[in-house]
């Protein structure tokens, strides 16, 4: 039953994306004021749903996934983006396991016109444990950059990930911290152009993870500046 219900909450978030339709050629007409809010909400949905377990890979271990995030609403201010309108992105997403629990990764994605390359770095606190109801820890750095014929993006952030060994359906908690830095390029406002800002905000993140036969199915809600996510995550872990 857990199951099932992991299947239809993610089957409900691939909906969503489809529907996730932000249209950045308002970018054009962006105001002084909308630089900011706007920066803070790509810099939220590149550092959120990278993470949906605390477990290390493990020496030649690999995993090999997709990702979905998206935001419920535009901030305060961000008039670049439709009021009230969901919004997202999407990423094709590697891992690697390397030894002394550290474990690299690599993602990268284009969806309405952002393309997204990045990856980090994962450490994991203590020795592993697949013990049941047992917790594991991970330290996570990350880097992203995201171009956009009207703007770029250059996003960092660090973390901590804790996951707990329950059967079926794991829970997972994160906390991190956004640094995103955003360069105006094709403005309407001349002034604007080359203008850059930079912006940072602390991210929350609970959601649960199901193993599968052949993989898992992941899904989760984060909280950062003021503003909900929803993450979606399904790939296959050897």
């Amino acid at each position: 039953m857990a199951k099932k219900i992991i299947c239809f909450a993610f089957a409900s978030l691939l909906g969503l994306s489809c529907a996730a339709a932000a249209n950045y050629d308002n970018f054009r007409n962006l105001t002084a004021g909308s630089l900011k809010p706007f920066a803070r909400d790509i810099g939220g949905l590149l550092g959120s749903g990278s993470n949906q377990t605390a477990r290390p890979l493990g020496f030649a271990g690999f995993d090999l996934g997709v990702r979905w995030v998206g935001q419920f609403k535009p901030s305060f201010n961000d008039t670049v983006l439709k009021k009230n309108n969901i919004f997202g992105m999407g990423f094709l997403q590697a891992e690697i396991g390397m030894p002394y629990r550290i474990d690299g990764f690599v993602r990268a994605g284009s969806f309405e016109g952002i393309s997204v390359a990045g990856g980090g770095l994962r450490y994991g606190l203590w020795n592993v444990s697949d013990e049941k109801y047992k917790i594991n820890a991970m330290l996570v750095g990350m880097a992203d950059m995201a171009t956009h014929k009207y703007f770029y993006a250059v996003h960092f952030n660090t973390g901590l990930v804790c996951s707990v060994n329950v059967p079926v359906v794991a829970p997972y908690l994160g906390v991190a911290y956004d640094f995103t830095r955003l360069e105006a390029q094709t403005v309407t406002d001349a002034s604007l152009i080359g203008k850059e800002v930079s912006v940072s905000a602390a991210r929350f993140t609970v959601g649960m993870r199901a193993k599968l036969k052949l993989g898992y199915l992941a899904g989760g809600l984060t909280y950062t500046h003021d503003r909900a996510l929803v993450n979606a995550g399904a790939g296959f872990r050897f």
